[in-house]
């Protein structure tokens, strides 16, 4: 299942969004430690009581969590 849309962004702003993906492509973590900074991401998103923020925590779990289970499927 494909990681949910990112919130909103201005066109001038999409640079963002792809630059978060692209550093957690080529950053050095371990399926397992991808897999804990997705469950603080959705314990941050659990907490927030704004919906923008909540939203984007969640797109980011769900992008680590994919990275997470492509590296494992990898080894």
């Amino acid at each position: 299942m494909p990681a949910r849309n990112w919130p909103s962004l201005r066109e001038e702003d999409r640079w963002l969004t792809e630059a978060m993906e692209e550093r957690l492509h080529s950053s050095d973590r371990t399926p397992d430690e991808l897999w804990g900074r997705a469950r603080e991401l959705r314990d941050q998103a659990e907490q927030s009581d704004t919906k923008g923020v909540r939203d984007a925590a969640l797109a980011l779990a769900e992008r680590y969590e994919e990275e997470a289970a492509s590296r494992s499927a990898a080894r």
